[in-house]
């Protein structure tokens, strides 16, 4: 299993930690928003792929935007999710 972490304020029960299968990072995105609705459009496009903005890491390594179709979620890894922010 991965460990999940995701804002507090994307859930409304301010949940954040959350358990996936391991596999390809998009794939591991993919099958969590489809898991968790609430969060679905957060995480995905309307054609059902993970959105570019949003910041990954796996781990304590941020995954740039080009590495992530190659990147693997082993078993036991933590994947957070950041919340894309905006300002100047």
């Amino acid at each position: 299993m991965v460990r999940i972490v995701v804002p507090s304020v994307w859930n409304p029960e301010r949940r954040t930690d959350f358990e996936a299968d391991e596999g390809p990072l998009p794939e591991v995105i993919r099958r969590f928003a489809e898991a968790n609705p609430v969060m679905r459009r957060r995480l995905l496009d309307a054609g059902g792929e993970p959105l570019q903005y949003v910041n990954v890491c796996v781990d304590d390594e941020l995954i740039p935007r080009h590495l992530r179709r190659a990147t693997v979620v082993p078993a036991g890894a933590t994947v957070t999710i950041i919340a894309p922010m905006a300002g100047g």
